[in-house]
């Protein structure tokens, strides 16, 4: 159930990262946090949940609107680079003898570069980012992409973390999202 994974996936976020610590024959946890009780680490905290809930709120605007922005130009411009760096990337890794190949994309937003994965021929895609909504969303566009694409073409595989990638490791989160 989609639902219950994002929960899980939410409530191992905002739950504190713990490690073991080995003391003269026995084990204690302790928190990361309480090893550093800087004021930055202390800002962290607060800025990841402004920043997934600034992006969470985000409006859709659409296309329309989206054309008539001031930086209208400036994110074409983005776009077509990234194009052009995923292209060229993917070339490289190629090279090295790579037939399948797996991408994490961190801050994957609302997919928008789910097209330029696909155009690059992968087999499988990690969507990651601190907002909920956008990740939703990325899934949507995913799922759509997959049932207009034509029976004979092969659409990479795809998982989604919402996740603040700067303090949970990835790989402690996959056991909560399915494979699509």
């Amino acid at each position: 159930d989609r639902g219950a994974e994002q929960v899980l996936a939410q409530s191992e976020l905002q739950s504190v990262a713990t490690e073991t610590v080995r003391k003269e024959g026995g084990a204690k946890k302790r928190t990361l946090e309480e090893e550093d009780d800087s004021p930055s680490k202390k800002l962290g905290g607060d800025h990841s949940v402004k920043v997934a809930s600034h992006y969470n709120n985000l409006q859709e605007v659409g296309l329309a609107a989206r054309s008539r922005s001031r930086i209208f130009f400036m994110r074409n411009f983005n776009n077509w680079l990234k194009s052009v760096l995923i292209g060229e990337i993917l070339e490289e890794v190629r090279a090295t003898g790579a037939r399948h190949v797996s991408v994490l994309d961190l801050g994957c937003g609302k997919g928008g570069d789910l097209l330029k994965w696909r155009r690059g021929g992968i087999s499988h895609l990690v969507c990651a980012d601190i907002a909920a909504v956008s990740v939703e969303q990325c899934q949507s566009r995913y799922d759509d992409m997959k049932r207009r694409s034509h029976g004979n073409e092969r659409i990479y595989s795809a998982n989604f973390i919402t996740a603040d990638c700067s303090k949970v490791e990835i790989q402690h989160l996959q056991q909560f999202v399915t494979l699509r």
